[in-house]
């Protein structure tokens, strides 16, 4: 999982208000699509399951309010393609496209997206499930059954978390039993 220097390393060029919030929500993000690759690809589905982390790790890095903020998928992916030399890790070619990918369509509609990778879906599903925090989590939306069975459990990540002092150690406690 990533560190929390390594997170603000990330999301450094952004405004505060953005920093601060992409920072305070990432690790619930990382537990989601981490959790969701990893039993997609124990149910056998295939995927990139370091596609999917990668694009964990980038996601929202363009979005500029923790409102409704129309594009920000297609700025994250831009700013990924900006600062992919800039990044404090390589990514060979097909993993950045794939990530990439993740990035500029993980907000669009399901029926506007040409091509749904299983890595999309992850994220996508991910952030469905990560949508407690704004108290708009309808598991009739998300893409698996994977996805839809987390759904107390993501009420549950939220409450054990969302006050606490120290979020990237919070969520770390409040995951560790799921699997």
């Amino acid at each position: 999982m990533i560190s929390p220097s390594t997170s603000r390393l990330l999301h450094g060029s952004l405004t505060t208000l953005t920093e601060y919030t992409v920072w305070a929500m990432q690790p619930v993000f990382l537990v989601w699509a981490d959790l969701m690759g990893r039993r997609l690809q124990a149910d056998g589905i295939p995927l990139s399951l370091e596609a999917v982390r990668w694009a964990a790790v980038l996601h929202d890095v363009g979005r500029l309010s923790d409102g409704w903020d129309s594009g920000h998928g297609a700025r994250s992916a831009d700013w990924v393609v900006k600062n992919r030399d800039a990044l404090p890790f390589a990514l060979p070619d097909d993993l950045f496209e794939r990530v990439l990918l993740c990035r500029r369509w993980h907000e669009t509609s399901d029926r506007d997206i040409s091509v749904m990778t299983t890595e999309l879906m992850c994220i996508k599903d991910a952030d469905g499930l990560d949508r407690v925090r704004i108290n708009d989590l309808n598991p009739s939306f998300l893409r698996t059954e994977i996805a839809r069975t987390l759904a107390a459990q993501a009420w549950d990540l939220y409450r054990a978390t969302e006050s606490a002092d120290d979020p990237w150690e919070a969520v770390l406690q409040a995951a560790s039993g799921l699997t």
